[in-house]
């Protein structure tokens, strides 16, 4: 005879629910920053892609609706990006309530 979940509830044996304890700002930055930095590497490498795209592209074409967009592509500043995630993952954090 199968149970049903207000005869479970009822008994006492209902499944218990863990509540995940919630993370810290401070790991919560990491993970972002790690995130982050791990996104901006991989626009780096397909920007280069469209970087060695556009610098192959004929010369007739090059003023054309695709080179511009190519050119808009790689005119991005992912390396600033790229900086600013790199110094957010290395940056020393405070612990808070007299520990640092």
């Amino acid at each position: 005879m199968m149970s049903t979940q207000n005869e479970v509830a009822a008994s006492g044996n209902a499944p218990k629910i863990k509540r995940q304890k919630p993370k810290s700002r401070g790991a919560r930055w990491m993970a972002a920053a790690n995130e982050a930095e791990a996104a901006l590497n991989t626009l780096a490498e397909v920007q280069q892609e469209y970087q060695d795209w556009l610098d192959n592209l004929p010369e007739n074409l090059q003023s054309s609706a695709l080179g511009d967009k190519l050119s808009t592509v790689c005119d991005i500043d992912i390396s600033g990006a790229l900086d600013a995630a790199s110094e957010a993952s290395g940056a020393d954090l405070p612990l808070g309530f007299g520990r640092d």
